[in-house]
């Protein structure tokens, strides 16, 4: 948006009159923005007030050798000849900027010059008295014919400067006085904030010159439909992300789910700079009016929300002073990171957000991570995932970012061949991009992706190029991995007082004799890499970096650490720490049968237990150098756990009131299985397992069958599909009709070929004649007047 072409397109007459409407103290202000922006490096005060002295503004110049200090007299108001002869035998020292009001202001102008050039100016950010050497007399009303002649004749004396000169100089330099002022530049300051508060922000990348619109969809499906709807309802539901706005505005509650660097902070605040620069077009139509409210959302993360107490608190710190409060009303609150804070306080921030989206009368966003949702009763709330990209979506990304067209072609066949073996999300792109421009070549794996990121942004290749650093980039990496581990890890903290950061510093070099005057270079080196913020508060730039670098310090002090495979089960198990047991597996490249026995051997009455242990599929991707036999048993146990998942999921929607459907247990089992199966590294065992599967006729032996199948659909060939399917549909016509009637609907979510749906449907049909009740559980019937 470029606010100088906006303020062209009005009429000079309209710009005009705009500035007369305002108040001398509102016009203060602005005069300020004006002063600043047309030099930025002086000091402009607002001195107005008891103690002013005829000021109304302080301009202090300064350069190696004096400081040039100059008294602003402000007026606002018709001029005529009569009302200037006060001034005429005026010895003025200075030039003056003047706005006159009445004619009885021309007293008070005279009086207001000779108290600025008598009396030293006071700022707060200057302590010493300022003596005033010059006076600016700006005229800001109209003039009459004989006003003009006589501030003609006062120009030798003094710099005029009229209200035809502040229309000119307020739309070349702050054209954002005739579009609402400093509302207008809230909205510009947040955006800015935002574009800028991301990865790539230190490189001048601004998030919106990158993004890539993601895709969500329900997790788990609409409440109202029916078996007729069923596969559309599921597969047509990957919505683009701009629907978001809609979909909060229809469900007061919405949280987003999405796995670690999905880019759902990226996503929250494309977001808002999207509704930020709406509510500037807004603003921009109706210039000079202020008495319209407009509608915007608050973005904050889940550890500013926590400790905020009051609605009002909320509002004064986002908004910063009370003009721009009064002229926005809030009608979405979007909290991030629910994951990202102890546990403890989650469901705190939960109750502190209905709560204050009730006060302020708004809907809300929440986010966490997909892993997370058993914490969170699934009829409280409207879920929607935030999808991985999907490949062409990873290359538009790539695309954005790369200029070299060599180094394009690199990374778009690298992505090509492993596709199947990492995470197609933004922050995995990310750092790839910035890996395969150094390296010309594409890693294997997340964790290897990682690995040799941090390598590079610590100084590895610095290292080898004969660059010198004070610190190799092995040191940075083990400290950073102590801290994560000894300061966030094992005292259960995700951030930490700046204060704890350099005790453990301090505690660090001395236990490695490092000269103390080394110490601050260290730290310089550190805040380099851009892995840590260091402010009051520290914290790693990103959650899986903080899980990545616990990781690391495990894995480098592996032979030292006692049970140390009980050590990793406990972490897997953990609720905030888990992605460290992932990291750590990956670390090592394979997972050793002690360990995979450790955490299905696990006990525990948590339902999130369970859910984990379906989930073990991961840790087998990411120990992808396993024996066969590692992965195989792994599989088996992992899926083993899919049937009590499921069973899970329906004792939580037993106990509830709400209407939900049955079959959401068996879509959200579905899409654990997919997070937990869908790998090119597992895909050989997982087919010898289905077939193995489909051999029985036990019903939990087929349920178990249908998630795998669900998760390798994509790598297997349509000949294959079709046979797994008519091995199902025979094994399915000797089982009870409630679960047949589950699996059938089932595999109408994985089969497109016209000839075998219409089988599966045909069985449908029979359950329902045999039991018209069954669906009625599974699939409740659509409200009159639903449209789908």
């Amino acid at each position: 948006m470029n606010l100088k072409d906006h303020a062209k397109s009005l009429s000079k007459s309209q710009r005009r009159q705009i500035i007369m409407d305002f108040r001398e103290l509102d016009l203060h202000k602005f005069l300020k923005e004006l002063f600043q922006a047309m030099q930025p490096d002086y000091t402009v005060e607002i001195t107005h007030g008891n103690q002013e002295y005829g000021k109304d503004l302080v301009i202090v110049k300064t350069d190696n050798f004096s400081k040039d200090i100059i008294g602003v007299v402000v007026k606002c108001g018709h001029i005529n000849g009569k009302t200037l002869g006060d001034v005429d035998n005026l010895k003025l020292r200075t030039e003056t900027v003047l706005s006159q009001g009445s004619e009885k202001g021309i007293r008070e102008i005279k009086s207001q010059i000779e108290q600025a050039l008598t009396h030293p100016a006071e700022t707060k950010s200057i302590l010493e008295d300022l003596p005033v050497s010059k006076v600016y007399v700006v005229v800001a009303g109209e003039c009459s014919k004989n006003a003009r002649k006589r501030l003609n004749e006062l120009a030798s004396e003094i710099e005029i400067f009229d209200l035809n000169w502040l229309i000119e100089q307020f739309t070349e330099f702050y054209p954002q006085i005739f579009f609402h002022g400093r509302v207008i530049d809230f909205l510009e300051k947040k955006s800015r904030e935002l574009e800028a508060n991301h990865r790539l922000g230190k490189s001048g990348k601004s998030l919106s010159k990158y993004f890539v619109k993601p895709l969500i969809r329900p997790f788990g499906p609409s409440l109202e439909f029916d078996q007729k709807n069923l596969k559309k309802v599921w597969h047509k539901k990957r919505l683009p992300f701009s629907e978001l706005l809609e979909i909060s505005k229809q469900h007061k509650k919405l949280i987003l789910l999405g796995d670690p660097g999905t880019g759902k902070t990226g996503a929250m605040a494309k977001l808002t700079i999207d509704r930020y620069q709406n509510a500037c077009k807004q603003l921009l139509n109706k210039p000079g009016q202020t008495d319209r409210k407009v509608l915007i959302p608050i973005l904050l993360h889940a550890r500013e929300f926590l400790k905020l107490e009051s609605v009002e608190d909320l509002l004064t710190a986002y908004f910063e002073s009370e003009e721009t409060k009064n002229r926005f009303e809030v009608d979405l609150l979007v909290v991030d990171g629910l994951d990202e804070i102890e546990s403890r306080n989650r469901h705190g921030v939960i109750d502190k957000l209905d709560d204050f989206s009730k006060a302020i009368g708004c809907s809300y966003i929440l986010t966490t991570r997909k892993i997370d949702l058993i914490n969170t009763l699934p009829e409280k709330y409207e879920k929607y995932e935030l999808l991985p990209f999907e490949f062409n979506q990873a290359l538009r990304l790539v695309s954005k970012l790369i200029n070299d067209k060599n180094v394009l072609e690199t990374i778009t066949e690298g992505l090509e061949r492993i596709k199947t073996q990492i995470l197609l999300v933004p922050l995995s792109l990310l750092l790839l991009v910035e890996l395969v421009e150094e390296h010309k070549e594409i890693p294997a794996s997340v964790t290897e992706l990682y690995d040799r990121f941090f390598d590079m942004a610590l100084g590895r290749e610095d290292m080898e190029k004969d660059i010198k650093s004070l610190f190799d980039y092995l040191v940075k990496k083990r400290f950073l991995g102590a801290l994560a581990y000894r300061e966030f890890q094992e005292k259960n903290r995700l951030e930490i007082p700046r204060e704890d950061f350099d005790t453990f510093t301090e505690s660090y070099a001395n236990q490695y004799g490092w000269y103390s005057e080394n110490l601050k270079s260290f730290v310089e080196e550190i805040e380099r890499t851009g892995i840590l913020e260091l402010q009051a508060e520290v914290n790693f730039k990103h959650r899986s970096f903080l899980d990545y670098f616990a990781a690391f310090y495990i894995h480098e002090n592996r032979e030292d650490i006692d049970d140390l495979n009980g050590l990793i089960t406990n972490i897997y198990f953990d609720d905030i720490w888990s992605e460290i047991a992932f990291f750590y597996i990956g670390l090592r490249r394979e997972i050793s049968q002690d360990l995979l026995e450790r955490i299905y051997g696990y006990s525990s009455n948590e339902v999130s237990v369970d859910l984990l242990k379906l989930l073990g599929g991961r840790l087998l991707q990411a120990g992808w150098y396993s024996p066969a036999q590692q992965h195989i048993f792994g599989i088996e146990k992992a899926i083993s756990y899919a049937p009590l998942v499921q069973k899970n999921f329906q004792k939580i929607i037993d106990s509830s009131d709400s209407q939900i459907p049955d079959i959401l247990c068996d879509f959200i089992t579905l899409t654990l299985s997919d997070l937990s199966f869908n790998s090119g590294f597992l895909e050989r065992h997982i087919k010898e397992l289905l077939k193995q599967l489909m051999d029985s006729e036990v019903s939990n032996n087929i349920y178990m069958a249908i998630t795998l199948f669900w998760s390798i659909r994509r790598f297997m060939q349509p000949e294959d599909v079709k046979q797994n399917i008519d091995i199902i549909l025979d094994r399915l016509t000797s089982f009870p009709d409630k679960e047949q009637a589950r699996m059938l609907l089932l595999l109408t979510l994985i089969e497109e070929d016209k000839e075998i749906e219409k089988r599966i449907r045909k069985q449908v049909r029979k359950v329902g004649k045999r039991s018209p009740d069954v669906f009625k559980v599974l699939l409740p019937a659509k409200r009159k007047g639903f449209r789908q």
